[in-house]
């Protein structure tokens, strides 16, 4: 199993996300609502092994939210998710990230290009260990950049630990009728309300 060291590894180094970057997710609670203190067990991908925070995640495309979110269910939006949030949440300053899509960033964390999108247990025991250990490394991180396992053509993932550095704006799933028209024309998706 893979672990990260207390001191970052020589070289490496963050990125950022410009301002004015669109990001989306969907969830079952408006932005408001949000907690961001961690779960005692990890359960997603950069969930911290310690539980000291709270993980969530978004996409920079809103079907990579959509695929992402019901990657599970097969492409169908379940007629009880009508009241969950379509979240836009816009960066409103240059965000710093580690970003686990490059080959050098890969090399230097001892890690190959599967930490991005393998479900294996011990890929996401490495994510858990790297979401504890990179905000070790630097204070100052917002959050980290990943390859997305379902559409890795045309959209990127973003783990983040607060919503400091974004302006949120959320749409009840059930009201937001041309991106499910979008998703059920373009992306193969089945929605299971009238909308």
């Amino acid at each position: 199993m893979i672990t990260f060291p207390a001191e970052r590894p020589a070289g490496l180094q963050r990125r950022s996300i410009r301002a004015d970057r669109d990001l989306w997710r969907i969830d079952r609670s408006e932005p408001a609502t949000w907690t961001w203190a961690g779960f005692a067990t990890p359960r997603y991908r950069f969930d911290p092994t310690s539980g000291a925070f709270r993980t969530r995640y978004a996409s920079t495309r809103r079907h990579g939210a959509a695929r992402e979110r019901y990657a599970g269910t097969g492409q169908v939006i379940p007629a009880a998710h009508a009241d969950d949030h379509l979240v836009h949440l816009r960066t409103t300053r240059s965000l710093l990230v580690l970003d686990l899509r490059g080959e050098r960033t890969q090399d230097l964390l001892g890690v190959d290009d599967q930490i991005n999108t393998s479900r294996s247990a011990d890929h996401f025991a490495a994510c858990q260990d790297l979401a504890d250990a990179a905000p070790r490394w630097w204070d100052d991180l917002d959050g980290i950049l990943y390859r997305s396992r379902t559409t890795a053509q045309d959209s990127t993932n973003l783990a983040f630990w607060s919503l400091d550095g974004f302006d949120v704006d959320a749409t009840r799933l059930g009201d937001a009728s041309e991106f499910l028209a979008d998703l059920v024309l373009h992306r193969r998706f089945t929605v299971d309300f009238a909308f």
